[in-house]
């Protein structure tokens, strides 16, 4: 898709976030936006840090950066799947836990593991959890109950298997693992598929002079494009600074976005490439 209708005045900029940092492209600088991630041509080479290879973009191979990398940030991304593991491993505690308990009731031996659902891993994970994406968070609300229901099933099982009611005890157990685990578990594994759903790297085609691409990068989020305006526009004032930086710019709600300058981003990689070829041998 291509934004060179948007850039009326030279005075917008493509917005986008890694973390909680708030970045700008100038709009005259981007031939157009992608999702052919998964066409990039990776090399063998190791080059400039977030080098991810080459593109083949209207007949040019074009080299191609991770932006989160190349800015000194991890990949949103990485930070999804990462979570899409870590509630994986949560799926199976549970599982653990429920058959932990179950071989206590049965066998009389102590049931060691956390009955309180705040204290289990997931639990510690869940109540510290934040975020603003109200589809997760209607999710996660629907975790709640059935997890707190499942802890809360030891101390009433274990007491009625030290009051005679084994047989009883499973009976319960078991209605409680078609029941409220599978229900669990299942909502673990709707959040696991959201998260992966949210996963969509973007690739920029960026140009210099409006006709030919430059380079590109790869962005796990693009958000609005904002007006700016260049003569407001807070420069950066620290002396020999070498981040690839413009200013600071503002949208109208106030937020202030850092106004990445390209050709300060460009001559950086390009200075990491010839560091790591002009290198003398050891």
């Amino acid at each position: 898709m291509s934004l060179r209708n948007l850039d009326s005045n030279g005075n917008q900029a493509l917005t986008f976030s890694i973390g909680d940092s708030l970045y700008g492209i100038n709009v005259g600088n981007i031939l157009s936006f992608s999702d052919t991630f998964n066409e990039i041509q990776y090399a063998g080479g190791r080059e400039a840090e977030g080098f991810v290879g080459y593109l083949d973009f209207r007949n040019t191979l074009v080299p191609v950066f991770e932006c989160a990398t190349t800015l000194g940030h991890r990949r949103e991304r990485d930070d999804l799947m990462s979570l899409v593991d870590e509630i994986a491993g949560y799926q199976k505690a549970h599982v653990d836990w429920v058959s932990a308990l179950e071989q206590s009731i049965t066998s009389g031996e102590p049931f060691n593991l956390a009955r309180d659902p705040k204290i289990c891993d997931f639990g510690k994970w869940y109540y510290s959890f934040k975020t603003k994406d109200e589809s997760l968070r209607s999710l996660l609300d629907k975790i709640e109950e059935p997890h707190v229901r499942i802890h809360s099933m030891a101390d009433i099982l274990l007491d009625m298997a030290a009051a005679g009611q084994v047989d009883e005890a499973i009976a319960k157990l078991r209605i409680e693992k078609q029941t409220t685990l599978r229900v669990l578990l299942r909502t673990l594994d709707y959040i696991s598929e959201f998260l992966k759903n949210g996963i969509h790297p973007v690739v920029l085609h960026l140009t210099r002079e409006g006709q030919d691409t430059w380079f590109s990068l790869v962005l796990d989020n693009i958000g609005d494009v904002i007006d700016y305006n260049i003569d407001a526009m807070e420069a950066i004032v620290r002396e020999n600074s070498r981040e690839p930086l413009e200013g600071f710019i503002r949208d109208p709600s106030g937020l202030s976005f850092m106004l990445l300058s390209l050709e300060k981003l460009h001559q950086h990689l390009n200075e990491e490439v010839e560091v790591e070829v002009e290198a003398p041998a050891a």
